[in-house]
């Protein structure tokens, strides 16, 4: 909101006035808007949706696990390893946040990101 102030001052004449305090007069044309509103205004590109910054979080941290070392920490990152991959290798579209789901939400190929993953999965495996 100091941003726009600060525009809007500019435009009426840029006098010296208090910080904070609004010009004394606006144009008769303006519309305050919301950062939220002006974000949607901009595009999908523009912002990702809440829900797909949930998407591609929960997309990112099961290929992280995967291409962790092969070796895993304890019992319980095993566990989360193994669900990570059997995640990623399902074509379930029971629910929402299936990997295929979330891949077509994205915009990704759910086989072409399967076999990058399990590409660079190897190619760490050979380096360790």
């Amino acid at each position: 909101m100091k941003v726009l102030a600060m525009a809007v001052n500019k435009c009426m004449g840029g006098g010296a006035r208090q910080p904070g305090r609004p010009p004394a007069f606006l144009p008769l044309d303006f519309e305050p808007i919301m950062p939220a509103q002006w974000e949607a205004n901009r595009g999908e590109d523009a912002a990702l949706q809440p829900e797909k910054r949930l998407m591609f979080a929960v997309l990112t941290d099961a290929i992280e696990l995967i291409l962790r070392d092969g070796r895993a920490a304890n019992a319980r990152n095993a566990i989360h390893i193994r669900r990570a991959a059997e995640w990623i290798g399902s074509n379930d579209r029971g629910w929402g946040f299936s990997f295929v789901d979330i891949c077509e939400a994205l915009g990704f190929e759910p086989e072409g990101l399967r076999k990058g993953i399990a590409r660079l999965a190897q190619q760490r495996a050979g380096t360790h």
